[in-house]
């Protein structure tokens, strides 16, 4: 079998252990036509550790996003998260981050192909 180019990167499923973060995800188009999406959200030490591990997994390549109050999928690239400071409920959350998404397209919700 022939190594997959880079410019085809496989999409990756967006964890499933991590879904109820999404939940809310603001969704908006930018003044280029493109659509974007972010969500702020309080963590704690082991959900900054998976969503940081996730992020650099998936630099540059696409992200497929199950949200719970949409019926299709949505396709786009993984910002770097941004850290905002002080968590809402600082005796169970570390911290609180942005977590984003940029040229967002819909999808079919098919799953992806295995690549690991």
């Amino acid at each position: 079998m022939l190594p997959m180019p880079l410019t085809q990167n496989p999409i990756v499923e967006w964890p499933a252990e991590l879904s109820d973060l999404l939940e809310g995800i603001e969704i908006a188009t930018g003044p280029d036509g493109k659509r974007f999406g972010r969500i702020d959200v309080d963590v704690d030490r082991e959900i900054l550790f998976l969503l940081n591990d996730f992020e650099a997994r998936v630099r540059h390549r696409q992200v497929q996003l199950r949200l719970a109050d949409q019926a299709e999928c949505l396709v786009g690239e993984m910002n770097v998260l941004v850290g905002l400071g002080a968590a809402a409920d600082p005796t169970r959350h570390i911290g609180k981050v942005r977590i984003s998404f940029h040229n967002l397209l819909d999808d079919s919700c098919v799953d992806p192909e295995p690549h690991e």
